[in-house]
């Protein structure tokens, strides 16, 4: 009983909740694109993990110039952060 009260719970949810939330800055977009395409013969981790580091080396070279992070790196970031707690959530 407790499975069809979870169930009808997951069904009711709104549809923008199941589906990934893409980057609205065209740049992160594109690298998100790039990252995907690279990554399709890996596994959807092995993918987040690469995209991750791409995000972090991006944040880190504006850092070491002395310069702010821009949105779209921080936005990047983000992504990828959530990206992680979903593919855990899914692996579960």
């Amino acid at each position: 009983m407790a499975r069809r009260r979870a169930k009808r719970a997951r069904s009711a949810r709104p549809e923008a909740a199941k589906r990934p939330v893409t980057p609205s800055s065209p740049k992160a977009a594109e690298i998100v694109s790039l990252v995907e395409e690279l990554s399709s013969g890996l596994g959807t981790r092995d993918g987040v993990v690469v995209g991750r580091g791409l995000a972090r080396l991006l944040a880190d070279a504006y850092e070491a110039r002395g310069r702010s992070v821009p949105d779209w790196v921080a936005e990047l970031t983000g992504y990828y952060r959530r990206r992680r707690t979903q593919s855990q959530r899914q692996s579960s």
